[in-house]
């Protein structure tokens, strides 16, 4: 089945940048009119030092009344953590938090799927977090999936 980015939007959550100049949240997207949210995060090597991924909810993308996904609330996650040697994505254990874990000059991905359907009563929107301090360069995107009203213009995700 081919996902169609006319239908389900690929988003930019934030420009590529290093660890510490995302400093927090990225965009805001809401999923109201989708099922979930596939988000990807390619990772590339440059300082020696961790970065740590959440995700947080709110009920709107100005983000109002934000707050972390929390215990209760896991996702799916997939890692691969040497892109440069494999292209195989490894499921890892359901969570609210994943980590970009220092392993010489690897560069990894890690992809989480947010389901609409776990977010808290009032909440449709979510945005990624970053925590790091070092040079290493996210590029984080957000694909919607599951189109809940389908129409050939669908409503924007990011207004």
């Amino acid at each position: 089945m081919l996902i169609n980015p006319e239908t389900l939007p690929i988003i930019q959550a934030h420009e590529p940048a290093t660890d510490t100049e995302i400093g927090g949240a990225c965009d805001y997207i809401c999923l109201a009119n989708a099922k979930g949210v596939l988000i990807t995060v390619s990772w590339t090597y440059a300082s020696s030092h961790d970065c740590v991924l959440t995700v947080n909810e709110a009920t709107a993308i100005t983000p109002t009344g934000a707050t972390a996904i929390t215990t209760g609330a896991e996702f799916q996650i997939w890692q691969n953590t040497d892109i440069a040697t494999s292209d195989t994505m490894v499921r890892a254990t359901d969570a609210v938090t994943a980590t970009f874990a220092y392993a010489g000059t690897k560069d990894q991905i890690i992809v989480f799927y947010i389901d609409a359907a776990i977010l808290n009563a009032g909440f449709d929107c979510v945005a990624l977090v970053v925590t790091g301090s070092g040079t290493n360069i996210c590029s984080p995107i957000y694909q919607l999936v599951g189109a809940r009203y389908p129409q050939t213009t669908p409503p924007t995700a990011i207004a």
